[in-house]
């Protein structure tokens, strides 16, 4: 089965399950709130059935757009009322980058909940966001926290990743989200990383379906409410990685090493060429590459 034709199947199941209290949802709404931001212009990229697109618009008083590449999404939007831009995030950049360009600098704020890690090409999406976005916009950005002990305890028992066969492509702690949106043109203004839900789904496969072990292992994961606080545990503590962060005036570069390489190429002695040559060793100097060798490599070969 190809990620489209899962994608496709897996969002006629979730219609029939829908939540509208994730703790993905909860995160991101109490951010909202905390920062006060309400009645901006919203798109929500990768807008699944449309759940928080309603949270948005009725809790935070947002005229929201939804954009997602499945038909059965896109639908669902339009008859709840939401404009709909129809994008594949995976397609090539030259294609999602003409889905943007009409839609440039016209959104105050982009969320995206849930789906980085779905998605082959973040470098592609960040992107998306960063043109569709107005001078000093915000993107709110949630994916499952890669750092988090439950997680972890999880790829030590059972050898595997810690998300069953969700189509996870990508697996993302803080850091990692940092570098990825500043390369992007954005820098992180508010990193609301917290421990929101008991981990019964990964404990139940982890211990290989032992539901007695497995609820009494995910119990003491109430601890997490507590060490969350202590800053050398919060990530281990955080099982949603959420985070606020705003448009820079910089040119997108990317991350990946071929996108980066190229976009390098063609701006050589532009003065696109010379922000971007000077985001990446920004990047570099605060030690976001030391563990992206080939990409550092490249980095240490701009400076002066």
């Amino acid at each position: 089965m190809s990620k489209q034709e899962h994608d496709a199947a897996a969002a006629k199941l979730r219609a029939g399950v829908s939540s509208f209290d994730k703790p993905w949802y909860r995160s991101s709404s109490e951010l909202l709130s905390r920062t006060g931001i309400r009645g901006k212009k919203c798109l929500d990229l990768c807008c699944g059935n449309g759940e928080f697109s309603r949270i948005l618009k009725e809790r935070h008083a947002m005229d929201v757009t939804c954009a997602d590449y499945i038909p059965f999404h896109t639908q669902h939007a339009q008859e709840q009322g939401f404009p709909v831009i129809p994008v594949d995030i995976d397609t090539s950049a030259k294609e999602v980058d003409a889905v943007a360009e009409p839609y440039a600098g016209k959104f105050d704020l982009v969320v995206n909940l849930a789906a980085i890690e779905h998605v082959f090409n973040s470098d592609n999406l960040l992107r998306f966001a960063h043109t569709v976005l107005k001078p000093g916009g915000l993107l709110l950005v949630n994916t499952p926290n890669i750092d988090f002990f439950a997680y972890r305890m999880y790829a030590l028992l059972a050898g595997n990743r810690p998300f069953g066969e969700g189509h996870h492509i990508r697996f993302w702690d803080f850091r990692f989200l940092r570098t990825n949106l500043f390369l992007n043109g954005f820098t992180v203004t508010n990193d609301a990383r917290s421990f929101y839900a008991l981990p019964q789904d990964a404990m139940l496969r982890a211990f290989k379906n032992r539901k007695r072990i497995a609820s009494m292992v995910a119990w003491l994961f109430h601890s997490c409410q507590i060490l969350q606080h202590i800053p050398l545990l919060r990530g281990m503590c955080s099982d949603e990685l959420t985070v606020l962060a705003v448009k820079d005036e910089v040119p997108a570069v990317g991350f990946e090493l071929n996108r980066v390489q190229h976009f390098l190429k063609e701006h050589t002695g532009s003065e696109k060429g010379k922000e971007a040559g000077k985001r990446l060793l920004a990047a570099r100097k605060n030690g976001w590459l030391d563990e992206h060798l080939y990409l550092g490599k490249l980095v240490d070969s701009l400076a002066p």
